[in-house]
């Protein structure tokens, strides 16, 4: 595991409900748009027994979710570069990732050409079948439903230096 160079700022009500989600959670889901967040994951796992381990190849431990309609802002190319570095911090854990699409029938389906195996889309969109049809052919998931997720995109970092 590459060494966390963020320090997280702690604040008493949000570890008590991040606890009390992990407790409630098989498989948690948590909202990332940043290093720090899967750092403070790794935090999280090692500390605690929460997020299960690899035991099957399939079995995912742990969700990361983009932020809502991420894909118009960051974009699929973002988003799979983000995931690509994810990967040597959460080494030990089978990760499912979902892009949030909202109702970007464009921008999903761009996602679904660049490998994204996960899209989170809204099924009211008059888009909606011809997408899940499209991925059903190319074997990717879409979602309809956001899991239950825990937002980190409210934690407090600030970034390590090393002094002279």
């Amino acid at each position: 595991m590459i060494e966390n160079p963020y320090t997280f700022l702690p604040q008493k009500s949000f570890t008590t409900t991040l606890t009390h989600y992990l407790m409630n959670e098989r498989i948690p889901c948590f909202v990332v748009n940043h290093l720090a967040h899967v750092y403070f994951i790794a935090e999280i796992a090692k500390k605690t027994s929460f997020i299960i381990k690899k035991t099957q190849k399939n079995t995912p431990s742990l969700y990361l979710l983009s932020p809502q309609n991420a894909i118009s802002y960051m974009g699929v190319r973002w988003w799979l570069s983000f995931i690509h570095q994810t990967s040597p911090i959460l080494s030990q854990y089978v990760i499912t990732d979902i892009l949030d699409c909202y109702d970007h029938a464009g921008f999903a389906m761009a996602a679904l050409r660049a490998g994204q195996k996960y899209i989170l889309f809204d099924n009211t969109s008059a888009q909606f079948k011809n997408l899940q049809n499209r991925a059903t052919s190319i074997n990717v998931t879409i979602m309809d439903i956001k899991p239950n997720s825990f937002n980190l995109l409210d934690l407090n970092f600030k970034k390590n230096t090393l002094s002279k």
